[in-house]
């Protein structure tokens, strides 16, 4: 590798544990004080940063709440991919992303609940499901933040459909439309902690990635294979 590549990579780390830092600090104050009253020198404080170095990796407030929801995309993203190209059958790969979504809520749970109950979510919920004609459209800056995060869940999504098709390549899974299937698994997932948002703090019980994991696998695996459950 030349030099300058190293250096790139190396620039590359350092931005993106920056951004980390950032981020998490961000999620903490949400957590103390709500993000309606949330300011960058607060961010600036709890991440031990200057407030320079703060808009050097964030533009302001105004996106923090779409570089929060990126950033656990991302962290979901990497961890997937790790399952999807390492060892196992499709169903124990299956299992181990089950698990992965199912963590992960519960990492974002208490941040996501401050945040339903923040009156910028109304913003932001704009964005989501704009109001039909021109009073209802979203700014072009925030359109474009959507547009990124709808990428980034879909690159989620064609991860799962890749253990879908490797499970019917390999006669695990019955033959299926697998983008469709993938879909129907993201549902079968945020229904799922729909669910479980308005279940308060109970505790995620231990069985529950084994249990949708089996309750999904009963609908796709092949017949003609019944010993290949999990």
């Amino acid at each position: 590798m030349r030099t300058s590549e190293v250096r790139r990579e190396r620039e590359l780390r350092r931005r993106e544990g920056y951004r980390d830092i950032i981020l998490h600090a961000a999620e903490r104050v949400i957590l103390r004080k709500g993000f309606s009253a949330l300011t960058m020198d607060d961010v600036a404080r709890e991440a031990q940063l200057s407030k320079a170095t703060i808009y050097k990796y964030t533009p302001g407030k105004g996106v923090l709440l779409f570089e929060i929801m990126a950033h656990s995309f991302d962290d979901i993203r990497d961890r997937v991919e790790g399952v999807v190209d390492g060892p196992g059958s499709a169903g124990e790969k299956l299992l181990q992303v089950v698990q992965v979504v199912l963590e992960s809520g519960e990492e974002m749970k208490h941040v996501n609940r401050v945040l339903w109950m923040d009156k910028a979510m109304l913003k932001l919920m704009r964005v989501f499901a704009p109001l039909p004609g021109k009073a209802g459209a979203a700014p072009p800056a925030d359109r474009k933040m959507m547009a990124m995060m709808r990428q980034k869940r879909q690159m989620i999504v064609d991860l799962g459909a890749r253990i879908l098709v490797e499970g019917v390549a390999s006669g695990e899974f019955r033959r299926m439309d697998t983008a469709a299937a993938a879909d129907f698994l993201e549902s079968v997932l945020e229904g799922f902690m729909h669910m479980r948002f308005w279940r308060g703090d109970a505790p995620l019980p231990p069985a529950a990635a084994d249990n949708l994991t089996r309750f999904i696998i009963e609908g796709i695996r092949n017949p003609e294979q019944p010993g290949k459950e999990n």
